[in-house]
């Protein structure tokens, strides 16, 4: 009965604030400064349109009791002097937003602080949430912080995710995503798929998996706990999707802390095949030796140009980097 009635406020809140329907994607990093100490990063995706709904402050539970406004820190600078996020290219009406916190720094440790932004709401016709009235649906992100003795565990800084928590599918055909995710000391990543939440604790009402709408033999989505790779073999039916990934980081085979992404999938009905990359074999190399490889691609439609790029942590570090 409890927390009936806390939904049921839950959805009278949410009514009066329909307005506000512009979060598709999130995460929050941490990297620590010294023991205790801690700084974030928010990162959102966002409705480029929702005009009236753009945040260009967010606020951050540091899971403490305290909490903080955090400024918009991407983007060029609007007339109220703080920068706007950045609009990407193409016309599916997405904003990247960047908010970075002031450090923080916690009276001791606990077995755990849970840090984390609630903002209301996310877009319209997600179909998996709620069956497709996502516009009432608080969007929640939050990351779990262990700080244990230096001396014996060390310091320790959240994984980052390189790929962004938003990409695009096409109909009947198999869908490939990696989050490409690296972690600046060097833990041990898992990745598990979870329900995307609207509060701590609370999963979205009535979330429904990508492949159990339309299920069937030819609709399989599973993700790979090692790589954290994603193949959704294959989607059924057009429209938009959220998943959640929990990536949870082990050393000396302790977990130390978990992020939780919220990422979104675009399915289209696309007349395309993706490029193919041909395969080629895990590779070890001695440290300070050079390794060379030729990555190729074909695109099977016609009158088609294939563009490569790369990414991944050796290209990211600022210790001798790729």
């Amino acid at each position: 009965m409890k927390r009936g009635s806390t939904v049921l406020i839950f959805f009278l809140l949410a009514f009066f604030n329909s307005f506000a329907t512009h979060n598709r994607a999130g995460e929050i990093r941490y990297r620590v400064l010294s023991y205790l100490t801690f700084q974030v990063t928010i990162i959102t995706y966002t409705k480029a349109s929702s005009t009236q709904a753009d945040r260009d402050t967010l606020t951050l539970d540091w899971g403490d009791g305290t909490f903080e406004k955090v400024l918009r820190s991407n983007g060029p600078v609007g007339a109220n002097g703080v920068p706007q996020g950045v609009i990407l290219p193409g016309n599916h009406d997405i904003k990247y937003n960047e908010y970075a916190s002031a450090p923080h720094t916690y009276a001791g440790p606990l077995p755990f602080y849970i840090i984390s932004v609630t903002d209301p709401n996310r877009i319209a016709d997600i179909i998996n949430i709620n069956g497709g009235a996502s516009v009432n649906i608080q969007f929640y992100i939050e990351d779990t912080l262990r700080i244990f003795n230096p001396t014996f565990v060390g310091l320790n800084n959240s994984p980052i995710l390189l790929y962004p928590p938003i990409d695009f599918a096409c109909v009947n055909d198999t869908f490939f995503h990696n989050p490409t995710a690296f972690d600046p000391d060097g833990d041990s990543l898992s990745y598990q798929l979870v329900e995307p939440l609207w509060q701590q604790g609370f999963p979205v009402p009535n979330y429904q998996y990508p492949d159990e709408i339309a299920p069937g033999i030819n609709n399989q989505f599973t993700i790979n706990a090692v790589t954290g790779e994603i193949i959704w073999a294959t989607p059924q039916r057009k429209g938009t999707y959220n998943i959640a990934i929990l990536i949870t980081e082990y050393r000396n085979s302790i977990p130390i802390g978990t992020v939780l992404r919220d990422m979104q999938i675009i399915v289209e009905d696309c007349a395309n095949d993706p490029p193919q990359i041909s395969e080629f074999n895990d590779t070890c190399v001695v440290a300070g030796t050079l390794l060379t490889r030729t990555v190729r691609a074909n695109d099977r439609n016609q009158n088609q140009s294939v563009t490569l790029s790369a990414e991944g942590g050796p290209l990211r570090l600022s210790i001798k980097p790729a």
